[in-house]
């Protein structure tokens, strides 16, 4: 293994992460900024201790407006795009050739995923620099999971054998534990910005969702219970901001309506981290209640900022928060739950506030140094 050492400054950090957001049926949204998505706060935290950070993208990603200033972004093109689809599984052309001339500069390497083309490249020209950010915890469910068994049973045993993988969950570091025999114990979250996402002293009486507005998140039926708990008098003066958007805007906006709640829930539709925060420090609790999906970066965004969940078990940091006592975390969770919440919010925000420095951005990127710099500086 390279050698990295914690007293260096100045290291030239590669983070490959194709898939800057995760797009709805296939198509990816263009944004005008991409400065708030996970894998740009997270190379921050690399930057704040001192560190050059260049983030590999793929080109389909690219925003229409003006990259960020503190990290450099390199976008490649995607290979046969209608085999290998940009939103699933891009295949960067150019990445091999950009490795070669380029890896010599960098100490180390970060890629996302152990199923992606972009972690075979780099397996193959600086293994020993590579540490593979594992957040998926199952088999893709495409073509009966097949694509997924193979790879992992095929590629990741003889191909991708050599290098560190660091999971983002138990869940992920249980599953991916079946194909490498370099995992670690140790658990780097997303992290969250913690200069724009801090506590306040003081809550409103009030909720937040901060989701897109699309069939697996769940929103409507969000709205739903938030209905049912302001009918309860004791709390009919909560409101419940809603911050995203997506398809399901329109309809939900009927649903607020024949509901007759149109005063206690606001839809904000989309905001940046800045405009965003105060309504996440402020309120009781974020809500969660997704069908499918991982790591949630709204969670620790959520928690950096003092601010409980009350959330389904499907997110793999669900234990994590449990375990923890950072919220509710339960199935079929419902107004009786959001009662709960608000008798024990004293003591969830305290919580919140003592995981807090773990999981800011800076948190993660210390955390995923000095996972590198032990497992470097082992023997083989």
């Amino acid at each position: 293994y390279a050698f990295y050492h914690s007293k260096q400054q100045n290291m030239n950090i590669l983070i490959l992460n194709l898939i800057l957001s995760t797009p709805e049926k296939g198509v990816i949204k263009k944004r005008d900024s991409i400065s708030d998505t996970m894998i740009c706060s997270f190379a921050r935290g690399f930057v704040a201790l001192g560190h050059s950070v260049t983030i590999v993208a793929a080109e389909e990603f690219r925003p229409t407006g003006q990259l960020p200033e503190d990290v450099e972004m390199v976008f490649l093109p995607s290979r046969m795009p209608k085999v290998f689809n940009p939103s699933l599984l891009p295949w960067p052309i150019g990445l091999g050739k950009y490795l070669k001339v380029n890896s010599s500069r960098f100490q180390l390497v970060v890629s996302s995923e152990a199923f992606s083309i972009a972690t075979l490249i780099a397996s193959k020209y600086c293994p020993e620099k590579l540490v593979v950010w594992q957040e998926m915890a199952y088999h893709q469910r495409k073509m009966k999971k097949m694509p997924s068994k193979i790879w992992h049973n095929l590629v990741m045993r003889h191909y991708i054998n050599k290098s560190l993988v660091v999971p983002r969950s138990e869940r992920a570091r249980h599953f991916i534990a079946h194909y490498s025999q370099h995992v670690t114990n140790e658990i780097v979250d997303h992290g969250a910005d913690g200069q724009t996402l801090y506590p306040s002293e003081e809550s409103t009486d009030s909720f937040v969702i901060v989701s897109q507005l699309i069939p697996r998140k769940n929103v409507d039926k969000m709205i739903d219970i938030f209905a049912r708990f302001i009918a309860n008098p004791l709390y009919a003066h909560y409101k419940l901001h809603v911050i995203g958007d997506g398809g399901l805007t329109d309809k939900i906006k009927q649903q607020i309506k024949s509901l007759g709640i149109g005063n206690n829930v606001i839809l904000h539709g989309f905001m940046t981290h800045n405009q965003l925060a105060s309504y996440l420090r402020n309120a009781k609790a974020l809500l969660v209640n997704t069908s499918m999906d991982l790591n949630m970066v709204t969670i620790p965004e959520s928690i950096i900022s003092g601010t409980p969940v009350v959330m389904n078990t499907m997110p793999t940091t669900a234990s994590f928060v449990s375990e923890n006592h950072l919220g509710i975390a339960k199935d079929g969770w419902d107004e009786s739950t959001l009662v709960d919440l608000i008798n024990s919010y004293d003591f969830f925000h305290a919580e919140c506030i003592k995981a807090r420095e773990g999981l800011t951005n800076i948190g993660c990127a210390k955390k995923m140094l000095s996972i590198f710099e032990r497992h470097s500086n082992q023997p083989g």
